[in-house]
């Protein structure tokens, strides 16, 4: 083989072997709280709305149409979305679905860890914005309906702990564990198996998880972050036994069952507070600056 022919192949193989990994990241990354949990978190909010929130819900979807020509009247379905949309018109919008913290910080700052203004906690202000914003032009309807979207969907990404979470290991999308025989990530048990292995599926979980109260308290989007990376330190990183997870490390049942009420809470809270941010955007009295203690 001559030397060009052996520098094809190298470059080749490299390049194989990088379609492979981002493949890998792609799909431990596709949905947080998987297509279920963002469809439940979606569908719990709207049956909760007042008719005339359920309308504004309606009316802004189908502003859709100017969007991607997919005016789409299913508030559940249409919190998929984004995740796709990160990854061809939106790529922009790809931080915005989590915020990444130093492992050894004792909690969020937001000036640090979203110092470009790029992260899901912006995100989330965006959107609001633009949804108690009036439309006029195709241009801002496309936008108004993206923002519905974009908003469901954040407020579910905002409540699966690893999604508020440490930097070093993209969200424990880098510690791989064993989960009851099967290798997968430790991201991935929290967007999936956990929901899986509870019995959760949508809609037939909608009455169960409609019947779980959630919590409420503060109505500041930071306050629901730091809750979350509560939670990812005191419960998804942290093993039974208290040890941090590492690489190679077993979860059993004691883990699943001592995560599997958080989730199912994180759920119903998800929900309950998107529904409170959309009843108050329909009917004006959001105020969108929430970030702010």
């Amino acid at each position: 083989m001559t030397l060009m022919r052996l520098i094809r192949a190298a470059l080749l193989m490299n390049l194989q072997i990088l379609i492979f990994v981002f493949g890998l990241i792609a799909s431990s990354q596709t949905y947080a709280w998987g297509s279920t949990g963002h469809r439940l978190v979606c569908q719990l909010a709207y049956d909760r709305l007042s008719v005339t929130a359920k309308t504004f819900v309606a009316e802004t979807l189908a502003l859709g149409v100017e969007l991607d020509g997919n005016g789409d009247n299913d508030f559940a379905e249409a919190c998929l979305w984004p995740d796709a949309a990160r990854h061809k018109d939106y790529q922009g919008t790809y931080e915005w679905h989590f915020i990444n913290v130093p492992a050894a910080a004792r909690g969020i700052e937001f000036a640090r860890d979203c110092a470009a203004m790029d992260c899901i906690a912006v995100g989330i202000q965006r959107n609001l914005t633009y949804l108690a914003r009036p439309t006029s032009g195709k241009r801002e309807q496309a936008r108004k309906a993206a923002a519905l979207r974009f908003l469901g969907h954040f407020i579910g990404d905002l409540h699966q702990p690893l999604h508020v979470s440490h930097a070093e290991d993209w969200g424990g999308n880098k510690i791989r564990v064993t989960w009851f025989d099967e290798e997968v990530n430790l991201h991935a048990v929290w967007d999936t198996k956990i929901i899986e292995r509870a019995g959760l599926t949508y809609p037939d979980s909608i009455e169960f998880l409609g019947s779980v109260e959630g919590q409420f308290k503060s109505r500041n989007v930071l306050a629901w972050m730091r809750e979350s990376f509560r939670l990812a330190r005191s419960h998804a990183y942290a093993n039974i036994n208290g040890a941090p997870i590492q690489s190679g490390d077993e979860l059993d049942r004691a883990y699943f069952e001592r995560s599997k009420p958080v989730v199912i809470e994180q759920l119903a809270t998800a929900a309950r507070r998107l529904a409170y941010l959309i009843e108050g955007i329909a009917d004006g009295t959001l105020d969108t600056n929430i970030l702010i203690e």
